[in-house]
């Protein structure tokens, strides 16, 4: 049942049998329906979640629309870092694009983690360090490459996302209209043929 969680943390730290246990007691059960928010702006991020099942979206919103931020699929974790650890609200949304069955971890049960072994200290070092880079390379993709340059990388790093989400969401992703996201595609696809 919890295959998806285990393998996930264990792909980042080589926890003992031990820790993984003391690891998953932590963690507490989150059922989210399709479209229901897991965070709403102004409310403090009490958790990060790790996702067993289902797909969920970090947005902002703003007069001009939504901006999204990022996806998160099994086995990834998702969860508005900076209110999570500042314990203060958050500018941000994070809703679920599917039904989703998450596991959360929140505050209090991380930091008795981190006081537990150095692994637990590690695994948040990677998790601080694998969003700090996400998000430096967004910002400068969105600042240095082109919206087809960005559709491309994004396709080779993560083509699940193009059949699980509508365009419009991936167009968001990308910093462009739905219509730029078409014109990229069919000029693409032209230029194969």
């Amino acid at each position: 049942m919890y295959e998806v969680i285990t393998q996930s943390l264990r792909s980042l730290v080589d926890f003992t049998d031990e820790e993984l246990f003391l690891f998953m007691q932590r963690l507490k059960p989150v059922a989210l329906k399709k479209h229901s928010f897991y965070l709403k702006k102004g409310q403090v991020c009490k958790g990060m979640a790790i996702i067993n099942k289902g797909g969920l979206r970090y947005f902002s919103r703003s007069e001009k629309g939504d901006h999204t931020i990022g996806f998160a699929f099994e086995g990834e974790w998702i969860g508005d870092y900076e209110s999570f650890l500042l314990q203060a609200p958050s500018p941000d949304f994070i809703e679920a694009l599917e039904d989703c069955e998450l596991f959360t971890l929140n505050y209090a049960d991380m930091q008795a983690l981190y006081q537990h072994s150095q692994r637990f200290e590690k695994f948040g070092r990677i998790i601080a360090e694998s969003l700090f880079i996400s998000a430096a390379k967004q910002k400068r993709n969105l600042m240095m490459q082109s919206a087809e340059d960005r559709y491309l990388e994004l396709l080779s790093t993560q083509p699940h996302i193009f059949e699980r989400l509508p365009q419009h969401l991936i167009a968001s992703y990308l910093g462009i209209q739905p219509q730029s996201l078409s014109r990229i595609r069919a000029k693409l696809f032209n230029s194969k043929n």
